[in-house]
């Protein structure tokens, strides 16, 4: 089926640019359709990680009494994340990347084909000038160049390559259509995401913030974008459990930067020198 999918999808690009040709009006109405989705993927990011990989809110009560249980395989990569974003080579690798078969891809590809169903029956704009057939096409297209670059965005954050349709160590197995990538740690859009992330892991408690993991927008929208380390408030109403929040608490306020193969600076304020941040483990 996907594959004739995505023949479908083929044949009626193919169809589009000879249009272009003489008539480029498609070209503005795609764009607008590729911000469409890049929101939408935003906003299901956040809330996929918001909720159900940190159990905020009263619908974490509503999640766990359901059987849906992304929390304690994921605080699991939150302790074993160092300071410096690094891992324990007996890390659970496949905490760090998306596998085919995983409840958040349904969620996610369901979610996108039945708005993007909408738009186009609701939005004359679109349905216009697109068949449904090639939104849906460009949605899988879009689902699938997401998900590997976030499994390899993400693992990269923490110096991991994970290789799919092998076992792991522990046997496990991450399916994947394609292989995951290696980004390049000098991009400058790379180290924007690498950093955006860091904040979130050395943020503690009610202090954490950007929960958008490659497709920053909806933090900015819903007030849980943070630009720098504060945990202030963290840490006024809990004690340090570990070396590392030990340090956290002596540090309770800093920037940090993002250089070259990943190495992370921080500095107490504007006056102080960049110093690299320690490789202190969570637990």
């Amino acid at each position: 089926m996907d594959c004739v999918l995505i023949l479908h999808l083929l044949n009626e690009l193919i169809i589009l640019i000879m249009k272009q040709q003489e008539n480029p009006a498609w070209i503005l109405p795609f764009l607008l359709f590729l911000v469409v989705i890049y929101v939408v993927i935003s906003f299901l990011e956040w809330f996929l990680h918001y909720y159900f990989m940190h159990m905020n809110g009263s619908l974490s009560t509503f999640l766990l009494s359901n059987g849906v249980d992304l929390y304690n395989s994921h605080m699991e990569h939150h302790k074993e994340t160092k300071m410096d974003q690094t891992l324990p080579d007996d890390c659970i690798e496949e905490g760090l990347v998306f596998n085919m078969f995983d409840v958040e891809i349904t969620l996610i590809v369901c979610s996108l084909f039945l708005i993007v169903f909408f738009v186009w029956c609701c939005v004359p704009f679109f349905n216009e000038r697109f068949t449904l057939l090639f939104l849906l096409g460009v949605t899988f297209v879009i689902s699938l160049v997401y998900f590997t670059s976030w499994s390899s965005i993400h693992s990269f954050y923490h110096q991991k390559y994970i290789p799919t349709n092998v076992p792991l160590k522990n046997n496990n197995i991450i399916y994947s259509p394609v292989p995951f990538y290696v980004p390049d740690h000098t991009s400058s859009i790379y180290q924007y995401l690498f950093w955006y992330h860091t904040l979130h892991h050395l943020n503690k408690g009610e202090s954490k913030g950007n929960y958008n993991v490659i497709f920053p927008f909806f933090d900015f929208v819903l007030g849980t974008y943070t630009p720098k380390v504060d945990n202030t408030l963290h840490f006024s109403k809990n004690e340090p459990r570990t070396p590392s929040e030990t340090w956290l608490q002596e540090h309770l306020v800093f920037d940090i930067r993002i250089l070259d193969n990943n190495r992370i600076e921080y500095r107490d304020d504007v006056d102080s020198p960049w110093l690299p941040i320690p490789n202190m483990e969570s637990t």
